[in-house]
């Protein structure tokens, strides 16, 4: 197979929302997937009015600071991946950004101490389960955790840190080749295809996706930590690094799966 192939579909990312449900103020996921398709169109009879559609404030000067707040809010609750703030300019029809970042700062300090936090992920805002209950959220999600094994984690972090980047140059740094390495992180939608690059058999050009962000909850390559921060990690916290980074074996996927955190005892 050549790497021409190894192209992933754009938007299989995505997540769709958890199904909550009747009454709960926002359609369910089977019910807005229904909404999507198509559906033959039925001419209603003229004696039946058109519903009315709810009235939108035609300008900022419209909507108060609280309710910008609870807008914003919901527009964040209910997407299904990182909301940027231009979209939220062009959903709350308020052109002035600086009354948007205030509602998102107020917000991410009213989640500061809750179990669920506002967080900026790659290049937009989200919903998300705040990190000090992972253990918790871990028990509810269904399958074993998504981890990388150290020959991935080491070629991501390459094409994070050098991306631009061919394959010959990936193999040259780690010594080895980095095929199946490369078409697991493309499958996974860590890393995409930028080009080509201007030499002799004009290698593909690898570069991370937006859905590299979002795995490891960054809002830029910028949050990417130096080298003078990784040297500087304390004998614990190179401990954790190295654990976190252990190579899961294949012949025992059970264990893991199966393996409960040690959860406090007390209520």
């Amino acid at each position: 197979m050549s790497e021409q192939d190894e192209v992933p579909a754009e938007g299989s990312g995505e997540h769709e929302l958890p199904d909550l449900g009747p009454d709960l103020g926002y359609p369910s996921a089977a019910a807005r997937a229904a909404e999507s398709s198509p559906e033959p169109s039925i001419e209603a009879p003229a004696s039946i009015d058109a519903p009315a559609e709810p009235d939108l404030p035609a300008s900022s000067a419209e909507i108060s600071a609280g309710e910008l707040k609870h807008l914003v809010e919901a527009l964040v609750f209910a997407a299904d991946k990182p909301v940027t703030l231009q979209r939220l300019r062009q959903l709350t029809r308020v052109s002035d950004t600086r009354r948007i970042e205030q509602a998102l700062a107020e917000l991410a300090e009213d989640y500061r101490a809750r179990g669920i936090a506002l967080q900026q992920i790659s290049g937009g805002y989200q919903m998300r389960t705040n990190p000090q209950y992972s253990e918790w959220v871990q028990q509810l999600i269904a399958g074993r955790p998504v981890r990388l094994s150290r020959a991935q984690l080491e070629t991501l972090a390459i094409i994070a840190y050098r991306q631009p980047i061919t394959r010959p140059e990936i193999d040259d740094i780690r010594g080895v080749d980095s095929s199946n390495t490369l078409r697991v992180l493309l499958d996974r939608a860590l890393i995409r295809i930028l080009g080509k690059k201007e030499e002799v058999g004009r290698p593909l050009l690898y570069g991370t996706t937006k859905e590299f962000l979002d795995f490891f909850s960054l809002a830029d390559l910028r949050e990417l930590p130096t080298l003078r921060e990784y040297s500087e990690l304390t004998a614990e916290s190179q401990q954790l690094l190295d654990a976190s980074t252990q190579p899961v074996p294949e012949s025992a996927p059970s264990i893991e799966a199966s393996t409960e955190p040690d959860l406090p005892t007390d209520s």
